[in-house]
């Protein structure tokens, strides 16, 4: 069975995501008055987002309606698995009949599309960057990508798994390092394992997430001024180790 949600009332606010499509660089910048000011607009139709039921897949729907308009479309897209599914998109109007939905992507970006009527017709389009006070208040206000309490970072991971004819333990943990602005991570399965070490701010911190829906599959990640970065992708696949840099 397909999940279906329309406009969602914002979740209680964890850590959100940051970076990807029309996402600010760097940490902690605050917005200008124009986007701190920004209130969304009252919806004179609707717009319903819809997620495949095999979360594997990339397919996102979209139907709007607005003003007697309506619109579907389409699009394929890699969707975040390691959050909550109610948190993978947040839809902010900005006008009565104009809508932008940001959407989290696997490696925790945003992927941004505007649905409005135009000229007496409705449209769907993948934007690359929305307006300044849209993203800072999809991104901050809305709480777009979410970690749900069960998914809090920690410093190791291990889970028995069968993947292909290969029943072995995940292990995933952090190792020492020397300096604060860099981490360290040891992942293992069936007997294949790997180093990997990547460069981080030195006052961001650093730790591994999972969903209890996806245990072949964990993520380090940078949390920094309540946002977070996915940095690394561990995972298990026809009983191999598979260990991908998101950045």
């Amino acid at each position: 069975m397909k999940s279906i949600w329309s406009v969602i009332i914002p979740a209680t606010i964890l850590l959100y995501a940051c970076g990807g499509n029309g996402t600010k660089a760097g940490g902690d910048q605050q917005g200008s008055d124009t986007s701190a000011a920004f209130q969304p607009a009252t919806p004179s139709g609707k717009v319903d987002v819809v997620f495949p039921a095999d979360a594997d897949t990339t397919r996102i729907s979209i139907h709007f309606e607005a003003d007697g308009q309506t619109s579907d479309k389409t699009f394929e897209l890699p969707l975040a698995r390691d959050v909550a599914e109610q948190d993978l998109y947040r839809a902010v109007w900005d006008k009565p009949n104009s809508v932008y939905i940001g959407v989290l992507k696997s490696d925790h970006s945003t992927r941004y599309y505007h649905a409005s009527v135009d000229n007496g017709s409705a449209k769907i389009n993948q934007v690359g960057t929305p307006p300044e006070a849209i993203w800072h208040y999809t991104e901050e206000k809305a709480g777009l990508g979410t970690i749900s309490l069960d998914m809090k970072a920690t410093d190791s991971y291990e889970q028995q798994l069968q993947s292909g004819t290969i029943i072995a333990d995940l292990i995933v943990k952090k190792l020492p390092v020397s300096t604060p602005d860099s981490v360290k991570i040891y992942a293992e399965f069936g007997g294949a394992n790997r180093t990997i070490g990547t460069v981080v701010p030195a006052e961001a911190t650093t730790g591994i997430v999972h969903s209890a829906s996806h245990p072949d599959q964990v993520f380090l990640v940078q949390i920094m001024n309540k946002k977070y970065t996915n940095l690394v992708e561990i995972k298990v696949e026809n009983g191999h180790l598979k260990i991908n840099s998101l950045r």
